[in-house]
């Protein structure tokens, strides 16, 4: 879906908005900045909600348009896996390769099942959305080592941009936005405000709300200029792109499927806050940042705290 933003411009006159007091005589107006059917095309200014007897601060984020909610963890796996073929093949003939971003966790283990149908994959270069600072071989660890197990060796994957595999964030990330910023325009896209288009965007959602390694409450989630950024949050460190790069991939997804014990509906909570909660931000919760434009992919357990939304079957999907 198009954003109706003229993409850093007209940002910069929402971060002015922030935050808006008027105050006439003894009445006191309360300025809302509604947030409706557009998309984030530069950054999301931090917005820590504010109460007091004499302000309130809040911002509203239109729900999500895009979701789908399929009947089965296996229906959510082959949407994801016929999106990448389809965007890879696409690319393809578009401009003569095709530049992935993927995340860890539950990505890669759709990933596992995918057999190439078609040779897009000589013509693929992989990025990662996150990564923690260490060894590309530490399988423990290493998104890039357990991509390589599972599936990018199987393809013949090997056109990889990877860390230097040292837990200094700040370097490493500096060193893959180097790495990302050498790819020539041909292969990997900037727009006008020299930010990368990734030809498809794969991206995880953590119960917290957490993107790629963006996390609440923290400073990272309003990045403006950077395309990597390192994250001291946790040990190891990681680096994430940043939100802006994110947003700008011709295409991106969000899928969420599966259960446990232990979480008997997957992650609907988090899905809900996610694409439709009213008072959410993206400070409080970076995922809805993606609202308008990612295509949001869910099986019925994880879809479960929205049954308003329609239902869908994969042949509907796949139209």
């Amino acid at each position: 879906r198009k954003s109706t933003f003229n993409t850093k411009k007209d940002i910069i006159a929402l971060k002015i908005m922030y935050p808006m007091k008027y105050l006439c005589g003894s009445a006191i107006a309360y300025a809302t900045v509604f947030w409706t059917s557009v998309s984030v095309s530069a950054f999301v200014p931090q917005t820590p909600v504010t109460k007091s007897s004499a302000f309130e601060q809040r911002i509203f984020l239109a729900p999500a348009d895009d979701v789908w909610i399929l009947p089965t963890e296996e229906d959510v796996t082959k949407a994801v896996q016929k999106i990448v073929e389809d965007a890879a093949i696409k690319a393809i003939e578009e401009k003569g390769s095709f530049a992935l971003a993927i995340p860890g966790g539950s990505v890669l283990k759709v990933l596992s099942t995918l057999d190439p149908s078609s040779d897009w994959v000589s013509k693929t270069i992989l990025a990662y959305v996150n990564h923690k600072c260490v060894p590309n071989d530490d399988l423990k660890n290493a998104i890039h080592a357990k991509a390589r197990s599972m599936f990018l060796d199987r393809w013949g994957l090997t056109n990889v941009i990877t860390l230097g595999g040292s837990n200094d964030a700040s370097m490493e990330a500096s060193s893959y936005e180097e790495k990302l910023r050498s790819i020539p325009a041909d292969v990997l896209p900037r727009d006008a405000d020299d930010f990368p288009i990734f030809d498809l965007c794969l991206i995880g959602v953590g119960d917290d709300g957490h993107i790629g390694s963006l996390y609440p409450d923290r400073e990272e989630i309003n990045e403006s200029k950077r395309w990597a950024i390192g994250v001291e949050m946790k040990s190891p460190p990681s680096i994430s792109l940043t939100l802006p790069v994110m947003l700008r991939a011709k295409q991106s997804v969000v899928s969420a499927a599966g259960k446990s014990d232990k979480y008997p509906k997957g992650k609907a909570a988090a899905m809900r806050l996610a694409i439709e909660d009213s008072e959410i931000t993206p400070n409080q919760f970076p995922a809805c940042a993606l609202r308008s434009t990612a295509r949001w992919i869910l099986d019925e357990p994880n879809g479960s705290e929205m049954p308003a939304r329609k239902r869908t079957s994969m042949e509907d999907l796949m139209l």
